[in-house]
């Protein structure tokens, strides 16, 4: 994918934020799982959506978690190609139908 910024983005809703040191992130996008050890650990759910700034330039962008990995949340131009194609792409960039489990589609809720 392109070196793309925030502004060529699809406008995602930003669910988690950056308060200092500290992560804001709404309770149904945690998981809270139970190790080997018996302690417990927080794991972020699929569908975050957060911020990120690129060290190199400064510039901002949009990124959608998803299988345990960030990924740049695709350009306006992208999600309306797939608006009237018969395929959809998925984050890793397999072509599936538009409404499948895992198309960016059905992922930024558009289906």
């Amino acid at each position: 994918m392109a070196h793309i910024t925030e502004e060529d983005q699809f406008p995602a809703e930003v669910n988690i934020q950056r308060k200092g040191d500290d992560i804001l992130v709404p309770r149904n996008l945690v998981k809270v799982v139970t190790l080997p050890d018996g302690t417990q650990q927080k794991l972020l759910r699929n569908g975050a959506i957060g911020r990120f700034t690129r060290n190199s330039d400064g510039s901002k962008v949009l990124k959608l978690r998803w299988n345990s990995k960030w990924w740049v949340i695709p350009t306006m131009e992208e999600v309306q190609r797939w608006t009237h194609d018969s395929v959809c792409e998925t984050p890793a960039g397999d072509l599936i139908e538009p409404d499948a489990d895992g198309s960016w589609l059905r992922l930024l809720g558009l289906v």
